[in-house]
């Protein structure tokens, strides 16, 4: 039986993606970024037989356009925040899966598997970035859980706090899993352009 990966992104499309180091990197390559990093990862896990990939895909008036290419690989995302949109794509699994974001280019097949691993033991997984958010959840869905995303401060330095703090709460057994970068400013697309 496969475990899920699921690669939530913006479709990349000008205008759309990484808003706010687009103001300084400029749009097309923002986008050009991003459909890079989706290709790299698709690569990287489409090369696993251990797990199914799904694209989770937001808005609606580009989805058709862009997941055409991936047949039916595809999730549009719902939700009003990033709390229920994970949320969502958790309900459609009835086993393990994680959810990681489409702007962390030193994800590795090892680190999923490490995460996937985790899950064997624990209800949830997180992966932490270095700016205080995180770079993947995963869930083991072997059984109910409350909903651990009320009163998250997003896009803060307190995400992955308030997280950990909502699961320890409602008694949610977690692993954490590798700490990596997540592409948001200048500096770290720097260090990124030169890498590649």
């Amino acid at each position: 039986m496969y475990s899920t990966i699921y690669l939530m992104t913006k479709v990349p499309m000008y205008g759309l993606n990484k808003t706010r180091l687009s103001k300084v990197i400029g749009n097309n390559k923002a986008k050009r970024f991003t459909l890079l990093n989706i290709e790299s990862l698709k690569k990287k896990f489409l090369k696993s037989k251990k797990h199914k990939l799904f694209f989770y895909l937001t808005p609606l008036k580009k989805f058709r356009s862009f997941s055409i290419k991936y047949y039916n690989n595809t999730v549009l995302q719902k939700g009003k925040d990033l709390g229920q949109k994970i949320w969502y794509v958790k309900s459609l699994s009835k086993q393990k899966c994680v959810i990681v974001g489409s702007d962390i280019p030193d994800i590795t097949n090892q680190v999923i598997n490490d995460a996937f691993k985790f899950l064997d033991t624990s209800d949830l997984v997180i992966g932490p970035t270095y700016d205080n958010g995180f770079w993947l959840i995963g869930f083991s869905n072997k059984k109910a859980i409350n909903y651990p995303f009320k009163n998250i401060r997003w896009s803060s330095e307190n995400t992955l706090s308030d997280l950990i703090k909502n699961l320890k709460k409602n008694n949610i057994k977690f692993k954490i899993c590798k700490k990596l970068t997540d592409i948001d400013i200048i500096d770290d697309y720097c260090n990124y352009i030169h890498k590649v």
